[in-house]
């Protein structure tokens, strides 16, 4: 007979042996619990890539399926481009051409190819320019119709949401605006836009929507409207695939030029690499018929080998002195010390006869100028191809500027 130590002993011992069986049970149900749980994020890790790389296929179709049908309807002169950003640019693809062959004689450009063809004297045989204005987007900028255009940025914010859009992507150049601009004259097909309050001042009948949805040629509210919105003869080449609202609607911030201290200067080709400092500049000045510093427009711009009258301080980028104007930019008088520069008659900054590209001509010879083209909403008979305001500093911003991206493949 056993006594109770050993009952409690044998107690003891069955209990131990009944935590220890406890123990290994239970460690086996947690390692096939632990097993159980990986197996379901892996299948859960599987099913998310599956459906990222489904999603991420999806959008591919999608961008190429629009690249696709916006190539197919414009017959290849029209493409899709999504920038770094993801946004969608759409893009007119201009090809090369010889100066010669344009016909353009009286005009006195030279031969050869145009220099917006060129990017350190290296020839490309095509430029992609942006169909619309560019228009706000998610992280920068997109070039998109139907869109109001993205405006009240300064020279450097739109020079730098174009660059920030990827390799190859410029603000539109001085050289490739007048090499449409040139185009656009040797075929007929000069454009009008909205230059009257949300219509053409030429052609009364020709209309787009406002921003403020007000009436056309009301001369009250905004008169901007929206991105390729009007018709046809608004395009470059006046059809539905050309580049839209060149003329009027919004002045474009232009790259590669610069008036310092009533000085011009350019790339000698459209190279946007090569950084401000080092941009040529050309024994051509724009002087004034007026030395008055107060008072407005005071003179006529002339072409000059030095600047004589300088309406403000050197080196002054306000717009507190007085300015020089001419509204038939072509017709600007030249001193009889200037020499002709052939180059700045291929960019539509100066010209061998009266008869040229219309628009005004806006001048301050003191401090930096960078160039706006085009006209605006408001500027009637004073916008045009040939419309250039050396007017105001890189830091300026408003309302009626936008601009325009441009891209090398």
């Amino acid at each position: 007979m056993s006594t109770i130590a050993e009952e409690i002993q044998a107690l003891q011992s069955a209990s131990a042996d009944q935590t220890q069986a406890s123990q290994a049970l239970a460690q086996e149900v947690s390692g096939k619990m632990a097993n159980i749980d990986q197996k379901v994020d892996q299948s859960i890790d599987q099913v998310e890539q599956s459906y990222d790389q489904k999603a991420s296929d999806l959008t591919i179709i999608a961008t190429d399926g629009y690249r696709k049908a916006i190539e197919d309807a414009s017959g290849g002169r029209n493409t899709v481009v999504y920038d770094a950003q993801g946004n969608p640019n759409i893009m007119v693809v201009v090809p090369r051409f010889n100066i010669e062959d344009l016909g353009l004689t009286d005009l006195d450009l030279g031969t050869g190819t145009h220099p917006a063809f060129l990017t350190n004297g290296a020839p490309r045989g095509e430029i992609l320019i942006g169909k619309y204005l560019a228009s706000s987007a998610a992280g920068g900028s997109a070039v998109v119709g139907g869109a109001q255009p993205r405006v009240s940025v300064d020279y450097d914010q739109a020079k730098q949401l174009c660059t920030d859009k990827g390799q190859g992507w410029h603000m539109m150049s001085i050289h490739e605006w007048a090499a449409v601009a040139l185009w656009s004259m040797a075929n007929g097909t000069v454009p009008r836009g909205n230059t009257n309050y949300g219509r053409a001042h030429d052609a009364v009948h020709e209309t787009a929507r406002r921003a403020d949805d007000g009436q056309p040629g009301d001369t009250s509210g905004t008169g901007r409207t929206d991105t390729g919105k009007g018709p046809a003869t608004w395009n470059h080449d006046h059809s539905e695939f050309g580049i839209a609202d060149l003329v009027g609607n919004c002045l474009e911030w232009l790259d590669q030029m610069k008036l310092e201290n009533g000085q011009i200067i350019t790339t000698l080709d459209n190279d946007p690499s090569i950084a401000e400092v080092n941009w040529h500049k050309h024994p051509a000045f724009f002087d004034s018929t007026s030395n008055a510093t107060e008072g407005g427009s005071v003179g006529d711009p002339v072409l000059n080998n030095q600047v004589v009258n300088r309406n403000g301080p050197l080196n002054d980028d306000s717009h507190d002195y007085a300015s020089s104007s001419v509204s038939n930019w072509a017709s600007i008088t030249k001193d009889p010390s200037y020499t002709p520069v052939e180059l700045l008659r291929k960019l539509l900054v100066e010209s061998a006869v009266t008869s040229n590209a219309q628009g005004n001509l806006y001048v301050r010879n003191y401090g930096d100028r960078f160039p706006l083209r085009g006209g605006h909403w408001n500027g009637g008979s004073n916008a045009g191809l040939g419309y250039l305001d050396l007017y105001y500093a890189r830091s300026t911003s408003y309302s009626s500027a936008g601009f325009r991206p441009a891209l090398f493949l």
